[in-house]
């Protein structure tokens, strides 16, 4: 058996990360999800033309903003993958991003890294563009 690829899910806290993880991981959703404290981690499994794979899918819950940056290398250390994640319901969440991208790239080679960029909570657009024109009137 293959170590598994292992994947990080990085950025602010209450982007949705977890959710993301549980979706992929179990095929799961809980609209009520409690914030992550500390670092949450899930296995998954995924076939790829033929080909299974085992994944180890990690949350580090926003913890470098809450004084855990002494532990992001352990959380970081030989990751495959990085979810840069964000809601686009709240652009300070996007602009934060490049904080967490020069983060990652502090404690990790990132030129053998896999990194995505996620615009998370889609199902919420019309929710926040429905509030933002009913403020107006």
């Amino acid at each position: 058996m293959l170590k598994p690829i292992k994947i990080l899910f990085i950025g602010d806290s209450s982007v949705g990360k977890t959710s993301l993880m549980k979706r992929f991981a179990k095929q799961e959703f809980d609209p009520h999800i409690s914030p992550t404290i500390g670092v949450d981690f899930m296995p998954a499994a995924i076939d790829i033309n033929g080909s299974s794979y085992s994944l180890s899918l990690w949350d580090t819950a926003g913890a470098e903003a809450n004084g855990m940056t002494a532990l992001a290398p352990m959380y970081y250390r030989c990751a495959e993958g990085v979810l840069l994640v964000y809601d686009i319901t709240k652009r300070e969440t996007f602009e934060n991003i490049k904080r967490w991208e020069d983060h990652l790239n502090y404690y990790l080679d990132t030129n053998s890294v896999v990194k995505m960029l996620v615009g998370n909570k889609i199902d919420l657009v019309s929710v926040k563009l429905f509030a933002s024109i009913f403020l107006m009137n």
